[in-house]
This record gives structure tokens, sequence and C-alpha cells, in this order.
């Protein structure tokens, strides 16, 4: 079982990319608002750690992030780390309210 993000934790970012926050800005003008990349921009999982709910019939931006895995050869023992793409949905802040609102 994993470990619930805190807040602060749900705000931060280990790794940026310059892609996803072109997308984002994108997406932000044809929200009509000024959101910013890696500000106003989380998961849906990230906005419930910071206290926050997804609107109903609100519509998720798409993104590639990487995750790494970590593999071991099965003839020799070495691990290695492999990335692979994984879409992402996210929602920008003029898109969700502070819970029980």
């Amino acid at each position: 079982m994993t470990e619930k993000m805190t807040a602060a934790q749900a705000r931060q970012f280990d790794t940026h990319s310059q892609e996803n926050a072109m997308v984002l800005e994108m997406a932000a003008q044809l929200h009509g608002c000024h959101c910013k990349p890696y500000v106003d921009w989380f998961t849906y999982n990230r906005w419930q750690a910071q206290g926050m709910q997804v609107q109903k019939g609100e519509k998720s931006t798409k993104i590639t992030t990487w995750v790494t895995v970590e593999t071991e050869d099965k003839r020799t023992g070495e691990k290695k780390e492999k990335a692979y793409p994984h879409r992402t949905s996210v929602f920008c802040r003029c898109q969700v309210k502070a819970k029980g609102e």
C-alpha cells in the first residue's frame, strides 16, 4: 500500500518537461484562464491531496510523462533502469473547487 501524499508533496515535482509546459499553456488559452504549468495543473490525486475536488463534468488534458522501472537482467543479475511513456490526465485550477463548496 502506498503512503498518502501530503498537500506539500502534491505541489512539488522532481522533473519538468518543456513539451508538457507548452501543451498546458495552450490548453489554458483554450480554457480562457491563465493557469501556469507545474503551478496550477495537477492530476486528480494531487488535487485531492491538496483538499480540492475536480468539478463534475470537467474534462482532463492529456500529457505524456515517463515512468522509470528498475529491471534485472536474468542472465547477469545486473540491474538497469528503463523509462516508459505514460499518458496522464491533468486538470487546471479553474476546474477545481475546495472540497465541501
